[in-house]
């Protein structure tokens, strides 16, 4: 006899055609409903709320006046919360996003009164390799999940599913997903004509006689009848047997009576029964960007600017900097941070975004004035601080914005020294729209706004070092700005050359050759915000032939090539199809190459004015492999050029196509021992290789689509995923701005490969202290060294954050292994007691080795 364990619950979208709005209100009746029919009955339960405590606080905003009552439930195991604050993606948000979404679930879980210890992730379009880790790291040791599964991957759904890390979890998957047996009759006679044919497909991939019968559906009411129903057919039939369970019990009971489960390493991002729609790292590009700017700011440059500050004697705002995290998990799900919603709600997310960014700003701005202000000068001037968050010491290139009334400066350092930039742009600036002190002045006060590239010297570890602009005086050396015709850009290790509008990479390391790199592709798109759909005979138009203007900058720290392109196009779907060309694609690419590095940074500007198409650039990689690597939460990943399943997606009815359209954190590359390609982008989520080119690799820029949902797309066959509804805001209309490095490779993953990696991904950064502000502040009277480093860690590691513990008066250092080999370390370097702990920020046991995609946290008393 097989053992049905009732999993009674309901799944929550907080929003996706419908808004948060929409969904608050219904929430209220749901909740209302749900706690009187368990208070009625003691009997009922538990029941499971989606795992996401954003839930209960929607659920407060409308009914506050409940909190005791459902608190009593939580208590009593009748109502199962938690772990995570909301239902995260795990694809395209950023690993310190993930850990901080199960850390403040846990933060709210223990104040409701506990957690239910299942890594429940219900509706991921994908789940990471790195799902394990995560959970692991919270002491979770089970996890439930959807979507992405197929017996292609591991035969039975249920199995220890192990990260690279060594981190394992015991998994079941919810083979036919968590509404397979929703809206159960209450007649017996009528649930036994409906539930074999589930109870069937359930098992058929079972690895014992333990089955899951998940109960409930998107925003479904409690099904309080579903148990005593169950209960009469336990009488009347001997092949099942019904249990009202949770999945804490259901594990206990597969420990029990199953044999060893199968183990299973990787990532689920097959199509195969579930769709896990390949599109949606593209979809709504402005969306993405939003997104990754936020979580880099805050984790890399606000939150170690607070947590040196708060250690030199300035408050840290633990809450405010909570809500920012919480602001943007509630971006976060699927469909959220997708952008499969409709535009109401598209605007809402990204609206969300924009207000945790502002408030991130405000409390950058407000700390380095206060640090500032607190710094003695040592040269006359105004000062500017230039801050290394990395826990070493470093060489920069520091973009920073100056505001002067002069037409020459110079910047120094501390002993007095003129230091070297280059202007990167200007543009007049009327003060009074950024001081308040100007705001009601009768007179209009202009300056230079100069962006500059500053270069800096030994900047100190996790810390900063103070410099000075003096105004009206001579930069102190000779600047070299100046535009040519010349088409070649050459340093030590690179040459880029520009013949014919292409242009050509020389690696002079090792001579090999990359040609026709950074070509701009445009293709159609016949997609809906879930999938992006080629259409059947796709008209794919190149940047060749079609450069308009080109210039060759020479100057002080780097020199560029600025190419603008103006491409004929078809201006839709509609012309497309028919060949017609009738619209021009406005596109300019700036490509810079560093006087002092090995890298080309590239800067592509999208004056996006037509509809249904992908924009994606394309960059060779010359290497002859079956595999690449791929950056994922904390780690690296290994990937097929070429799906084999997309051989037999068709012929086994796939519901969707396991193409080669894969998702990143920031990285791709290709490479051999002796040559290769990295690229690594600033908030790009989405590559693919094409598949007649398994030695290319494309980027996806944008794509345009004009709905949420359709029917029948070419590599997702049949019904339409969503709503079919009309999305004319996805068509993203305006200008878009990119920005990544091409990074080739001589040697591997070489030690220095990846210290380049890290100091491209995490430019150090610099505040002007020029007397004015747009808020006043009392002064704080407390006196800061011009210099300051407040610890050290020299490793291979890469930073992730520095932040304030969660619950303790002490620091989080946290870093990850991001390569495909073990790293060794040492513990960093302090004048406090340090101590490793998990990313739950548990104090756990030292170890001096990293394995692959592995975090190494530590807590700095």
């Amino acid at each position: 006899m097989k053992t049905v364990h009732l999993i009674q619950h309901t799944h929550w979208d907080r929003e996706w055609y419908f808004t948060e709005n929409d969904s608050k209100i219904v929430l209220y009746y749901f909740m209302n409903d749900l706690i009187k029919h368990l208070e009625e009955d003691p009997s009922l339960g538990p029941f499971v709320l989606d795992g996401q405590t954003v839930v209960l606080e929607d659920y407060l905003q409308v009914a506050p006046e409940r909190r005791d009552c459902l608190q009593k439930l939580i208590k009593q195991g009748r109502i199962l919360i938690g772990p995570w604050y909301t239902q995260t993606d795990f694809l395209v948000v950023g690993a310190e996003s993930i850990t901080r979404n199960l850390l403040l679930g846990k933060v709210d879980c223990e104040q409701w009164g506990g957690y239910m210890p299942i890594g429940y992730v219900p509706d991921s379009f994908g789940q990471s390799a790195q799902l394990p880790m995560f959970l692991q790291e919270f002491g979770i040791k089970h996890a439930v999940v959807w979507r992405g599964w197929c017996e292609h991957d591991v035969a039975s759904s249920e199995f220890i599913w192990k990260s690279q890390s060594g981190h394992s979890v015991a998994t079941a998957v919810l083979p036919w997903g968590y509404g397979c047996a929703k809206w159960l009759p209450d007649n017996p006679e009528k649930a036994s004509a409906v539930l074999p044919a589930i109870l069937e497909k359930q098992a058929r991939f079972a690895h014992s006689d333990q089955i899951l019968l998940p109960n409930g559906n998107d925003q479904s009411p409690f099904e309080y009848a579903v148990p005593a129903m169950l209960e009469q057919l336990n009488k009347a039939q001997k092949e099942y047997y019904f249990v009202k369970s949770s999945f804490s019990a259901f594990f206990d009971a597969l420990q029990a009576n199953s044999t060893e489960l199968p183990e299973f390493n990787g990532e689920l991002l097959s199509p195969k029964y579930m769709r896990v729609h390949r599109g949606i790292f593209s979809t709504r590009m402005d969306i993405k960007l939003l997104n990754a700017k936020l979580e880099q700011f805050v984790s890399q440059q606000l939150e170690p600017l607070l947590s040196i500050n708060w250690r030199l004697g300035l408050p840290y705002p633990q809450t405010a900097i909570d809500n920012i995290w919480r602001k943007a998990m509630q971006s976060h799900a699927h469909d959220s941070i997708g952008g499969c919603n409709s535009d109401r709600v598209n605007s809402m997310v990204k609206a969300r975004l924009q207000d945790g960014l502002e408030s991130a700003n405000q409390l950058f701005d407000l700390n380095m004035k206060m640090l500032a202000r607190g710094i003695e000068a040592k040269q006359d001037g105004k000062k500017i601080i230039i801050f290394n968050s990395l826990p070493h010491k470093r060489d920069a290139q520091v973009r920073i914005t100056l505001y002067t009334p002069e037409n020459d400066f110079c910047i120094k350092d501390d002993a007095g020294k003129p230091c070297r930039w280059q202007l990167i742009h200007e543009e007049k600036q009327d003060m009074s729209l950024i001081v308040q002190e100007l705001a009601n002045s009768t007179t209009t006060t202009w300056y230079r706004k100069c962006e500059v590239l500053l270069e800096v010297k030994e900047l100190p570890s996790c810390g900063y070092q103070t410099f000075y602009l003096v105004e009206g005086e001579n930069s102190g050396f000779e600047i070299q700005q100046n535009i040519q015709t010349e088409n070649t850009l050459e340093n030590e290790w690179l040459k880029l050359e520009l013949h014919q509008g292409r242009l050509l990479l020389t690696d002079k390391r090792n001579q090999q050759q990359y040609p026709n790199i950074l070509r701009l592709i445009d293709g159609g798109d016949e997609g809906d915000n879930y999938n992006y759909s080629p259409p059947e005979d796709d008209w794919l138009i190149s940047s060749d032939g079609h450069l308009q203007q080109f210039n060759c900058v020479r100057a002080s720290l780097m020199d560029s090539f600025i190419l603008n392109w103006r491409i004929p196009v078809p201006q839709n779907a509609i012309a497309r199809q028919t060949k017609q060309v009738n619209a021009r694609l406005s596109a300019t690419m700036q490509v810079s190459l560093p006087h002092d590095k090995a890298w080309l940074d590239v800067e592509i500007t999208i004056d996006n004015t037509i509809e249904d198409h992908r924009i994606q650039v394309e960059i060779p990689t010359e290497i002859q492999q079956t595999f690449h690597f791929a950056d994922q939460p904390f780690g690296l990943i290994q990937r097929e050029n070429n799906p084999a399943n997309m051989d037999i997606w068709q012929s086994e009815n796939w519901v969707e196509a396991p193409t080669a359209l894969y998702p990143m954190q920031s990285l791709v590359m290709q490479h051999d021992d002796k040559k290769g390609i990295c690229i690594v982008t600033e908030g790009l989520r989405e590559y693919e290789i094409p598949a007649n080119q398994p030695n290319m690799i494309r980027i996806t820029l944008l794509r345009s689509v004009g709905w949420l949902g359709q029917a029948e797309l070419t590599w997702r066959p049949g019904r339409a995923s969503g709503m079919v509804l009309p999305s004319p805001e996805s068509q993203i209309q305006g200008l878009h701005h990119f920005h990544f490095a091409v990074l080739p490779i001589e040697n591997g993953q070489s030690a220095q490969l990846w210290r380049d990696i890290e100091h491209w991904r995490l430019p150090a950064f610099g505040y002007l202290d020029s007397g004015w502000s747009q808020f006043k502040t009392n002064p704080h009277y407390i006196v800061f060294p011009d210099n300051y480093s407040l610890l050290t860690w020299d490793s291979e590691l890469h930073f992730s954050t520095l932040k304030k513990a969660q619950n303790q008066e002490s620091l989080i250092l946290r870093g990850w292994n991001p390569s495909s080999e073990t790293k060794t370390y040492t513990e960093p370097k302090s004048n406090t007691l340090i101590h490793q702990v998990t990313l739950s920020e548990s104090i756990c046991i030292n170890t001096d080795k990293a394995a692959p995609c592995t975090p190494v946290s530590w807590l700095i008393d």
